[in-house]
């Protein structure tokens, strides 16, 4: 029996709704194309995959040129109709968004690795300065000053009564023009 009691559990589980989501746009996928696109590891999608077979959401099928028969699998009526549902949701293209996006960071962590390895002293010497400072040594800390605001441009508030900046009170402009 698969871990996954229900195809509710199943699909709370990482790696689930990228199994549905593969499988739902192709004629069956292998093992190692799956392992390849999804972001889990092969033990776990291997124990997706076997909950799946439980749930009846995925078969095991044969490649026609191959022999053995666990080598791809394939997406069931029922698993169809589960990612039917993932699409009027839009899981179906935000799992494909993910899964891309997860390949574009794999594609470019190689370059940061060598630009990081490239640049290991220089960052090194950046650790040498408190965080509290800029590159000219000056600090970056508020001092606790408080600033300096003109008070008759500054909103004034009576019992709930909101003046607009840079107009005088009501009662002040009778008095001025007096």
């Amino acid at each position: 029996m698969p871990e996954s009691e229900s195809i509710s559990d199943f699909l709370q589980k990482r790696g689930a709704l990228g199994i549905l989501t593969l499988l739902s746009t192709a004629d069956g996928r292998r093992f190692k194309d799956l392992d390849e696109q999804l972001t889990i590891s092969s033990s776990t999608l291997t124990l997706r995959l076997t909950e799946a077979r439980g749930l009846g959401l995925v078969v095991p099928g044969m490649d026609t040129d191959e022999t053995s028969v666990n080598n791809e699998y394939r997406i069931t009526t029922r698993g169809k109709r589960v990612a039917r549902r993932m699409e009027s949701q839009g899981l179906i293209h935000a799992v494909r968004t993910i899964l891309d996006y997860q390949q574009d960071v794999e594609s470019e962590l190689p370059d940061l690795l060598d630009w990081v390895e490239a640049h290991k002293e220089e960052l090194a010497r950046l650790d040498d300065q408190t965080p509290y400072q800029d590159p000219f040594g000056e600090s970056v800390v508020d001092t606790g000053d408080d600033p300096e605001y003109d008070d008759e441009r500054m909103i004034k508030e009576d019992f709930g009564r909101v003046e607009q900046w840079g107009t005088e009170p009501d009662g002040e402009e009778d008095e001025v023009g007096e």
